[in-house]
């Protein structure tokens, strides 16, 4: 099992392939990188050199005494220097996205491109009511929710209470977990979107028309305050583009790499 000590926290990684340039897998909120290590991993390593990781205090990465979406983003930058990656074309889908952003504000050298998928840089009120309350069921369970009034953050938004039910969250990741729920939430009262302007690199932006986890509103908020993005949004698709539509998004991916110089060279 790869694992990086960070000195503070220890960091789960899975590396595939040898092509240029390196290509980098944040995942969603509370999740890992076994899924797209299992399903989708193979595809990219057969055209760059993929890295996959798991945030801390989540999947197979050790816990750690702090969590914050800086800390998270410093994790990446700590993990890519001790893998000898100088830049990488990196992607994050629903937190990852939240997660690439800060990254991409924090970490401009290392961001040959970025591609955020499902996400957003900022969440209104009851988007806001609605991520934290993920954070309350997984300590509490179902009655943290009971008998209150949760609204939907747009039309087709699946509540807190009416998406189906998570996973329960193993206590060794509930930390972690909330945190990112928590940090989601505030995106309400600290948006990331006055910072985007910072952000030079080239930048993907794809959304799903049937996403009812975070809507494609926030990839359309994205686009216009990041200079020079690419929006795409594939109508048929829900939450997660790159595993909802493959064939079109990795397309996608392969032509906007090309226009900016960054077509995978195995």
């Amino acid at each position: 099992m790869p694992r990086m000590d960070l000195g503070d926290v220890s960091i789960h990684f899975e590396q595939r392939g040898n092509g240029s340039p390196a290509y980098v897998f944040c995942h969603g909120l509370g999740g890992s990188g076994q899924g797209f290590e299992a399903d989708d991993m193979d595809w990219y390593a057969a055209r760059f050199r993929t890295v996959s990781w798991d945030n801390r205090g989540l999947g197979r990465s050790g816990q750690a005494a702090k969590y914050s979406l800086p800390l998270y983003a410093a994790d990446l930058d700590r993990l890519l220097e001790r893998l000898g990656i100088e830049r990488a074309v990196v992607h994050g889908v629903s937190w990852g996205g939240v997660l690439v952003q800060r990254f991409a504000i924090d970490f401009p050298e290392r961001c040959a491109a970025i591609v955020l998928d499902s996400t957003s840089s900022e969440v209104n009120i009851a988007a806001s009511e609605n991520w934290y309350l993920r954070g309350e069921v997984a300590r509490k369970g179902a009655q943290a929710v009971a008998g209150r009034e949760v609204r939907p953050a747009f039309a087709g938004h699946a509540t807190v209470q009416e998406a189906p039910p998570p996973a329960a969250v193993r206590p060794e990741h509930l930390d972690s977990y909330v945190a990112q729920a928590r940090a989601t939430g505030a995106l309400r009262e600290h948006p990331l979107t006055p910072y985007l302007r910072s952000i030079s690199c080239p930048a993907l932006v794809v959304g799903g028309g049937r996403d009812t986890v975070a809507g494609a509103g926030g990839s359309v908020v994205i686009a216009r305050n990041l200079p020079g993005a690419r929006l795409e949004i594939l109508q048929a698709a829900g939450h997660g583009v790159y595993r909802q539509a493959p064939e079109q998004f990795r397309a996608l991916l392969l032509e906007f790499l090309a226009e900016h110089g960054l077509a995978p060279i195995g």
